[in-house]
């Protein structure tokens, strides 16, 4: 897809059921959840359910029966054709699902042609590729036994999914998940669940069987019940630290299901005196303002060396007053930055900056653009306070703070002074500082000469408060799989 075309209209008052056994059935629960486009505040839909403690039942009920049954019967050539066949029947269908979520999440539907259609497209293919590729191991029977080890796929699993980009996220968990031969029960968030809905059905065109994918709209309740189910063996969420420490308390008081969890960040990134500063400021500005700054990756703490401060934080500064006249109509093909996904996001943002105003020098930005809708105007603070809450905490908008440094190890201990451990970026044309900067930075990904960016054939995670485990790559794999070592007396 080279260009915005027209979308195939879905209405989103057409995803009031749940996708359980390869169809839309009526939930049990009579609560439901009310969803607004946050560019004016207008009514979405409010007719999405919550589902409670009997759907969850009914959806892990069919999802062991998938399990156990047709799915497991299934040949590894036979998954891999399931992913292929979604990633050409989504060539088709994806433009109008991502279009229906950009309702809701203000993501722009700029986005579509390439950041989010590449994305999901790319990781269908590559674990495609991978169904019969994820090998055990044999050793020798020196002492008189053969060992195998293979690996097994947990058997039901769950992924609790944020608002940021929906049915990316929905696709980077299930691609590894149905390759290892697992089957997915599906909740996406509360403020973002029409697309994740519209995408159950396009499973089962893929001749994936029924139970294998299901998707179950709700709020935090129903993460809750997917979290302490005894039945379910893994679960991955991406959100809060908050929510993220009560889901792994969760999992531990029920079965000890296996979790990951992918949390907040606050990425530093570290501009040398000698980096190639265009450069710089391209890689730092796109992200601290892709989908309005939120991103677990956006680069929020920029630290710049004393000797180019003056240079990069004046075009920064100017890059990102004008990024304000960018902001529009999120379902305007022609608009590059969106409002925050509600009203809820979009107070929460302002208080922090109003009171980062008493911790810090606010350079510009920061206030609401336009009179209607969740839309703040990108927002930079200079030298705040170790302690400043625009600092230390997770934002989730669009705002960046800037501090200056004297070396490497000024910087480095700045830079790691966190709980967070999610990315960062070093920006030199000296290899042997990369290298070794790169080393001493308490991150799970570092980007040298590039920042808040994720690689499919490469793990991604955080350190710290910033999650356990690992997705992407063939480390994503192993999350969905156990060893099972078989011992073989050679001698009986």
């Amino acid at each position: 897809m080279g260009s915005v075309q027209a979308p195939k209209t879905l209405d989103p008052k057409g995803f009031s059921r749940l996708y359980i056994n390869g169809e839309y059935v009526k939930s049990s629960s009579d609560r439901y959840l009310t969803l607004k486009n946050p560019k004016d505040n207008s009514l979405v839909s409010e007719n999405v359910p919550i589902a409670n403690e009997h759907d969850v039942d009914l959806a892990v009920k069919h999802a062991e029966a998938a399990f156990c049954g047709p799915w497991s019967k299934m040949t590894a050539l036979a998954r891999s054709g399931c992913l292929l066949k979604l990633a050409d029947l989504l060539q088709d269908h994806l433009l109008a699902i991502l279009t229906l979520d950009s309702l809701t999440s203000g993501n722009p539907v700029s986005l579509i042609p390439t950041r989010e259609t590449t994305y999901i497209r790319n990781c269908l293919l590559y674990y495609s590729g991978w169904t019969d590729k994820l090998k055990g191991d044999y050793f020798p029977a020196d002492d008189g036994f053969v060992k195998l080890v293979r690996q097994e796929p947990l058997g039901v699993c769950a992924a609790i999914n944020p608002f940021n980009a929906p049915v990316a996220t929905l696709i980077l968990k299930a691609a590894p998940c149905l390759a290892t031969g697992n089957v997915l029960i599906v909740k996406p968030s509360e403020k973002t669940p029409l697309g994740s809905l519209a995408m159950g059905a396009m499973f089962e065109k893929a001749g994936f069987p029924p139970g294998v994918i299901q998707v179950l709209s709700g709020d935090g309740s129903t993460g809750a019940l997917l979290a302490k189910h005894m039945k379910i063996r893994k679960i991955s969420f991406t959100g809060s630290v908050s929510t993220g420490k009560a889901i792994q308390v969760a999992a531990a008081q029920s079965n000890l299901k296996r979790v990951t969890l992918e949390l907040g960040g606050k990425s530093p990134a570290i501009i040398f005196e000698d980096a190639n500063i265009e450069n710089a400021l391209t890689w730092t500005v796109g992200a601290i303002l892709a989908r309005s700054g939120q991103v677990c990756v956006s680069a929020t703490r920029v630290y710049v060396q004393e000797s180019v401060a003056e240079e990069f934080i004046a075009e920064y500064t100017k890059r990102i007053a004008a990024a304000a006249n960018d902001l529009g109509d999120p379902q305007d093909a022609s608009v590059k930055l969106g409002p925050l996904v509600d009203e809820t996001q979009f107070r929460r943002v302002r208080a922090i900056v109003e009171r980062g105003k008493t911790e810090a020098t606010l350079l510009v930005g920061g206030t609401r653009h336009g009179e209607t809708g969740c839309y703040i105007e990108p927002a930079v603070f200079i030298n705040p306070d170790i302690d400043a809450e625009v600092y230390k905490n997770e934002i989730f908008g669009p705002v960046a703070v800037i501090k200056t440094f004297r070396d490497e190890d000024d910087v480095l201990r700045l830079a790691n002074d966190t709980e967070f451990g999610l990315m960062s970026g070093v920006f030199t044309k000296d290899i042997s500082r990369a290298l070794r900067v790169s080393s001493l930075l308490d991150t799970g990904v570092v980007g040298v000469n590039c920042v808040s960016y994720m690689n499919m054939q490469a793990p991604f995670g955080g350190r710290k408060q910033s999650g356990i485990g690992r997705e992407f790559g063939e480390y994503a794999l192993r999350a969905y799989t156990e060893p099972k070592t078989v011992l073989i007396n050679m001698n009986a």
